[in-house]
């Protein structure tokens, strides 16, 4: 291999190695899964268990095969409309406010944070119109049943469902950005 062969091949491995979607070294750290499985534990701590059926939306479905830089503004925006969500009027649930409180301080503290952090790197996000509709969407049945506790069980298993959805979307993020560091070493 001649020398100007080999400057090729190594500005391809550092390029590649700096591709303008790393997807945030949380996240491919594995540091979002962890804060996403204590939130999710803390939300089911939080509330009590009670019988509510309830219509689950696939909507993080479709995001599953997105760009990685798409993933990563889709949790945001997802962690956002979740923490606003849980802003509402909560006096009329029995729940556990201190596993509720640490719930949110883990939502918004660090995920909302480190996501927001991602975000502002890439070029300005946008709201994705269905994503806000289906959330100003379950606003409206809080408000509507005058955020009774078995409105706010409906969402609170709603939420749990994003959340492992989410979480799922981080994990397959995290695995194509581990198998595409792997596969840019062996160019």
């Amino acid at each position: 291999m001649n020398a100007k062969h080999m400057w090729i091949c190594l500005f391809l491995v550092f390029y590649s190695a700096q591709s303008p979607c790393t997807a945030c070294t949380w996240i491919t750290s594995g540091e979002y899964r962890i804060k996403s499985k204590e939130s999710l534990s803390q939300l089911l701590n939080a509330f009590e268990e009670t019988v509510v059926s309830f219509h689950v939306l696939t909507f993080a479905t479709q995001f599953i095969l997105v760009q990685a830089d798409d993933q990563v503004k889709f949790l945001a925006e997802v962690t956002e409309q979740i923490s606003e969500l849980f802003n509402a009027d909560l006096d009329a649930v029995k729940w556990k406010e201190q596993a509720l409180d640490h719930f949110l301080s883990i939502l918004k503290g660090r995920q909302l944070k480190e996501l927001k952090n991602c975000v502002s790197t890439k070029e300005q996000r946008h709201t994705n119109m269905t994503l806000k509709k289906h959330f100003r969407k379950l606003k409206r049945i809080l408000k509507k049943a005058n955020y009774s506790a078995d409105s706010w069980e409906q969402i609170r298993r709603l939420v749990r469902s994003h959340l492992m959805r989410m979480d799922i979307i981080a994990s397959n993020l995290k695995s194509a950005m581990d198998s595409q560091v792997k596969s840019n070493l062996f160019i």
